[in-house]
């Protein structure tokens, strides 16, 4: 079986994304809801430009963090995101667009909303950090976040059964997270549905640091590590076109530590989009410049 990307089109979606982090007894958890339209905007023999616009969203988190993190969405729409003929993503077109953004007038409006917050100081000169650090900022494309449920090699040919390695680079901070992806897929007539399950390649698993990560985020020195994880993957595609896909990815350490990431996405029309954006107007005061 074989996906072309030849009949890319413009396409709108919903796309729902859960995190929830246990570290002992602390909780940290938040759920984002994004309304999102993806468009090639261009192409020629080796690679494709894709733009993703973010049209609305509606953060609801437990940390200042989470606020913080879905304004800085804005700061970055629209992406336009390279991917070489199979769909995987390689680069940005406009980085250069977001540091000038910043500096004319997002930086300002953004430190205004949060003045009587504490840590305001620190987010801005780590946003900055990020901002005029392209690789580290490239690290937000190619990790286990939402942007995972359009840009990976899909448009080839696709054996019924596949195994191939996945390194999402920090994941745990400084530490790698290397995965062996099984993948179950099959087709019928025009529907295409891909199954990836996942497993830790422990070969390339750097557990040493790891350990080590674990006691300095628990002030114990007395662990035994041991990490679980349960990873199932469903994309369904209809006339070479994303319908839907479902993620879900958890990590465990019994006993102290669990994350849990999860993201849904369905292919919409474009009145399907809120009405407060079809109004103009945007959730939890959102900041567009």
């Amino acid at each position: 079986m074989k996906l072309l990307a030849d009949s890319f089109e413009n396409a709108y979606y919903q796309v729902t994304s859960v995190n929830r982090t246990t570290i002992g007894a602390k909780i940290s958890e938040f759920v984002q809801d994004r309304w999102i339209r993806i468009q090639l905007i261009s192409q020629n023999e080796k690679q494709r430009i894709v733009e993703y616009t973010l049209l609305d969203q509606n953060m609801e988190g437990s940390a200042l963090i989470h606020q913080w993190t879905a304004d800085i969405e804005w700061l970055q729409s629209p992406v336009q995101i390279i991917t070489n003929l199979e769909g995987k993503f390689i680069g940005i077109n406009n980085f250069n667009h977001f540091m000038a953004q910043w500096d004319n007038g997002y930086r300002g409006k953004i430190a205004s909303k949060y003045q009587n917050h504490e840590g305001i100081t620190v987010m801005l000169a780590e946003t900055e950090k990020l901002l005029k650090d392209p690789k580290r900022f490239l690290q937000n494309f190619m990790g286990y976040s939402h942007y995972r449920c359009f840009f990976q090699p899909f448009y080839r040919e696709i054996e019924p059964s596949e195994e191939y390695p996945l390194t999402l680079k920090g994941f745990f901070g400084l530490v790698d997270l290397p995965l062996i992806i099984n993948a179950s897929n099959e087709q019928a007539d025009d529907v295409v549905r891909l199954t990836n399950t996942a497993e830790v390649d422990n070969e390339k698993f750097d557990r040493r640091a790891f350990v080590r990560m674990m006691k300095d985020l628990t002030n114990t020195f007395d662990l035994k590590v041991d990490l679980h994880t349960e990873m199932e993957e469903i994309y369904l595609f209809k006339n070479n076109t994303l319908q839907s896909s479902d993620l879900y990815l958890q990590l465990h350490v019994p006993s102290f530590y669990t994350v849990v990431n999860a993201h849904q996405c369905k292919r919409i029309s474009q009145s399907e989009l809120p009405d407060n954006r079809r109004a103009g107007v945007f959730k939890n005061g959102m900041l567009m410049v």
